[in-house]
């Protein structure tokens, strides 16, 4: 016999709906409560990501001045790797030339290049991130520099193994004005100059292509000086950018520093400090006087051709002259020498008779030329003429020491470059 239910087949319908409603709810309910307890007690997926997941999260977090694929990024620019999370384990910046130096700083959140990039070129970047679970990711980026189209380049003087006078200042000449200020302070950044004995010197721009550097007194007798320009990178100004790098060595000579007085018609020649030779001397005439000032040796020539048409004085007048000059120390741009003078004998001594030179008779002359070298000092007193300051025999040191830019040279570092092969040449301009 079948039992009777307790519902009516309509009234059951409506009341098992009800109830699956509340079991559903119940099942929701509990299915939270589980979820809730499992995440307090550490065991939920959502609190412990898989090692998959923590690396993800730790790349996307990485981000890279310039951006990834970048080109026609700047020579001068640097590189940035920073992270969101975590901190920075590693970070490389290579290309085919070599690794970029850099740093973190104290957060281990950012890196910072410190070196320059080279032009026309491809670098990678890869960095290494870890978290506080050990988890690590390795995110790589890369961009390339801008191609170079108008390179500036420059010659260093004194040139490798010379052994100039303790007067020679370092002369950077460039193949292009550098007429923005900007670039010209940032080139200092480019060009080192180390000694064996440290001493304080300066930076001193005399045209837009040339600048010059010396120390604030004599170099020191045997001082060893290397100078390295690596012009990569530099921003030139005018769309230009620095190009080449040099290395040169040279070792400061005796010091030779001759005082030649036009009143009293001496020349007097020391060595390390010590007179070695006093020449009779005749200067230049009240007509052409011969420059004061402290000139420096720019070159010697055993004979060179003089004509008075050069300095403005045609040779077939009362002053001109066309002859063959021997034992020639030049001291200055506007054609002044120490020389041979075998015509001024009688006046050597007693009075100022030349065109501006300093006559010496031919046996004073040759020992002078031998005793000279490039860089050696002769200073020029008791004439009425001042030095003229764009002229490179004097311009070096009776430019004021104000006017230049003050450095305290380091002390020699294990040098990087690759040797120069070519060098400045000592010429009047």
């Amino acid at each position: 016999m079948r039992s009777r239910g307790t519902w009516s087949r309509k009234g059951g319908v409506t009341v098992l709906v009800i109830a699956a409603v509340m079991f559903t709810g119940a099942a929701v309910a509990a299915s939270r409560a589980l979820h809730s307890t499992r995440a307090a007690d550490g065991d939920s997926s959502a609190a412990h990501p898989t090692a998959q997941q923590r690396r993800a999260v730790l790349a996307r977090a990485v981000s890279f001045v310039p951006k990834t694929n970048a080109s026609g990024v700047a020579p001068d620019s640097r590189v940035v790797v920073s992270t969101a999370r975590g901190w920075l384990l590693d970070v490389s910046v290579s290309s085919a030339d070599g690794q970029i130096d850099g740093k973190l700083d104290v957060t281990g959140r950012h890196w910072l290049s410190a070196g320059t990039l080279r032009s026309a070129t491809a670098y990678r970047v890869s960095a290494t991130v870890f978290d506080a679970t050990h988890a690590t990711a390795v995110v790589a980026s890369q961009f390339r520099t801008l191609t170079v189209t108008t390179p500036v380049t420059a010659t260093l003087f004194p040139s490798d193994g010379m052994t100039p006078g303790v007067a020679q200042p370092v002369v950077v000449r460039f193949d292009h004005d550098i007429d923005s200020e900007a670039a010209r302070a940032s080139v200092l950044s480019h060009i080192t100059v180390t000694e064996s004995k440290p001493v304080t010197g300066g930076w001193h721009w005399f045209s837009a292509h040339e600048l010059h550097f010396r120390p604030r007194v004599y170099w020191p007798a045997g001082e060893r000086v290397t100078v390295t320009s690596d012009l990569d990178g530099w921003n030139a100004g005018d769309g230009r950018w620095g190009s080449g790098a040099q290395l040169v060595h040279f070792t400061i000579g005796d010091a030779h520093v001759s005082v030649a007085n036009l009143a009293t018609h001496r020349m007097d020649v020391r060595e390390n400090g010590r007179v070695v030779a006093s020449y009779a001397i005749s200067g230049g005439s009240t007509k052409y006087p011969t420059m004061n000032g402290t000139h420096i040796v720019m070159d010697r020539e055993s004979v060179v051709h003089m004509v008075s048409s050069t300095v403005g004085i045609p040779v077939n007048s009362r002053d001109g002259y066309d002859e063959l000059v021997y034992a020639d120390v030049h001291i200055s741009d506007s054609g002044e020498y120490v020389h041979s003078a075998p015509w001024s004998v009688d006046s050597q001594g007693d009075s100022n008779v030349s065109h501006g030179c300093i006559n010496l008779s031919p046996a004073d002359a040759l020992a002078f030329f031998t005793f000279s070298r490039v860089g050696d000092v002769v200073m020029v007193v008791g004439g009425p003429r001042p030095p003229a300051f764009g002229d490179h025999g004097v311009m070096d040191w009776d430019t004021d020491w104000n006017q230049w830019k003050p450095v305290v040279v380091p002390p020699p570092r294990t040098a990087a470059l690759p040797k120069s092969s070519f060098g400045g040449t000592a010429r009047p301009e």
